[in-house]
């Protein structure tokens, strides 16, 4: 049982040297990329995205311009 419990340790330490090392080299290639592009920011760049994709809906919720006419015709009171 002993035994069982040891392997299953060092397959764990295993595991969490190689995502060290993933990270490890992660993290160089973002810190190359930031020397290259000393501006680029991921996080404005995630909420650019994200302001395109609510103008897109937006747009789509709008509706069509024949509707926009529609609604924009003197003969429709609101009052």
């Amino acid at each position: 049982m002993l035994n069982w419990d040891v392997n299953n340790l060092n397959l764990f330490q295993e595991e969490m040297l190689k995502q060290a090392e993933k990270d490890h080299m992660a993290q160089e290639a973002i810190d190359e990329s930031r020397k290259e592009n000393p501006r680029y920011s991921a996080t404005l760049v995630w909420f650019g995205r994200q302001m395109i994709d609510f103008g897109s809906k937006l747009v789509h919720f709008s509706g069509s311009k024949d509707d926009r006419e529609k609604l924009s015709t003197p003969e429709i009171h609101l009052n």
